[in-house]
């Protein structure tokens, strides 16, 4: 999160994905930067011991949330 909003702040555009045990602690962090409001993806958790077809999937939605982020600036 950290890293994905100090590129913002640098003119950047940034996605930033989180599982879903770290929303909070993602929501936090945007909020002590000053970006409370932030958006990032949020996946499924977890990530390092899915199958390739449940990673696929993850992607896919990873993916759709991206473009929506990004096509909203």
């Amino acid at each position: 999160m950290h890293d994905g909003i100090s590129f913002e702040q640098l003119g950047k555009r940034a996605v930033v994905l989180c599982t879903e045990p770290f929303e909070v602690t993602a929501k936090n962090i945007a909020k002590i930067m000053g970006l409370a409001s932030y958006p990032f993806l949020l996946v499924q958790h977890p990530i390092g011991s899915c199958t390739l077809p449940q990673l696929k999937a993850r992607a896919e939605v990873a993916y759709q949330q991206a473009l929506a982020i990004l096509l909203e600036a």
